[in-house]
């Protein structure tokens, strides 16, 4: 009892005004911070490429049209010989893809040269920089030649290869700024939806009231999390060309790595916003069951 009096004092001190300020400071205020917290988990933290090259390697579709376009590509111009044998070759060329990606060292290597690659764009390096991805290539032609010795033929080219040649972009955006603008906003955000919400609560009439306000709000803007998510999977989604099948199955397993972190966020919010209405409910009815029993010196 002397600890919910404590609260009650510095709490809810059902003075409208305040109370009505606040609440609208704190909508704002979260629905900047359901905007910059899974942004900022998505590309502010760590290599968004990373995640995305992952999230490809690891998806069996993708590396089936992978292997069908590099067996495209080969037969070109094959003769109607060379087809029946490269198609039989398709099934064992995913297999070998398929064994790459389990291979934690392989996986390693690529993680490294997406991390020099992310590295490069972000910190703005003003001069040309060879990434060193001979070794990832090396693997996937030792593997290739695993399926057919002819493979074995792009080892020299692999060994002539001095790497991927990073260019800066003179012209293009400062993505170090823009991220750090980005962690910047998340954390101001974060910071005032927390003071926005005591404030709310300093001046709200009840717990009841405070908690179904709260939980209210929350559950909106994780539903616009949620719909926001599915919107922009959708829109590029249905952006690719339908007769592009690499492309179809790349994107979707990109966009989904990527808007992971939305969809994480707002399914959060969803669950803290019924947790906050039901505690909220309960919270009522006990106060009201309180206020009308008996008094127990009647």
């Amino acid at each position: 009892m002397v600890y919910r009096r404590g609260v009650g004092n510095r709490f809810f001190r059902a003075r409208r005004g305040p109370a009505v300020l606040f609440g609208v400071l704190f909508v704002l205020c979260a629905l900047v911070l359901s905007i910059t917290l899974p942004t900022w988990l998505s590309v502010g933290t760590g290599n968004p490429a990373g995640k995305t090259v992952t999230a490809l390697t690891k998806d069996k579709e993708f590396r089936d049209e992978a292997a069908r376009y590099f067996i495209e590509q080969l037969t070109e111009n094959a003769s109607a010989e060379e087809l029946a044998k490269f198609d039989e070759l398709q099934t064992t060329i995913t297999t070998k893809l398929d064994e790459l990606a389990a291979n934690d060292e392989f996986m390693s290597k690529v993680s490294e040269i997406s991390d020099e690659i992310y590295d490069f764009f972000v910190n703005g390096i003003d001069e040309t920089k060879i990434v060193e991805a001979k070794a990832v290539a090396q693997d996937v032609v030792a593997a290739l030649g695993e399926v057919d010795p002819e493979f074995k033929n792009l080892e020299k080219e692999v060994d002539d290869w001095k790497g991927l040649e990073l260019e800066p972009m003179d012209d293009g955006p400062d993505l170090k700024s823009i991220k750090d603008a980005l962690n910047t906003a998340f954390w101001a955000a974060a910071f005032l939806t927390l003071a926005t919400g005591l404030l709310y609560l300093l001046f709200a009439r009840s717990l009841r009231g405070g908690l179904l306000f709260l939980g209210i709000t929350t559950f909106i803007l994780g539903v616009i999390d949620l719909v926001a998510a599915g919107a922009v999977r959708s829109a590029v989604v249905s952006s690719i060309d339908e007769t592009d099948r690499l492309a179809n199955a790349a994107v979707p397993v990109a966009a989904d790595s990527l808007l992971g972190p939305f969809r994480t966020v707002g399914t959060l919010w969803v669950v803290i916003g019924v947790v906050a209405v039901v505690s909220g409910i309960i919270v009522g009815r006990r106060a009201k069951t309180a206020s009308t029993a008996p008094d127990a010196n009647d």
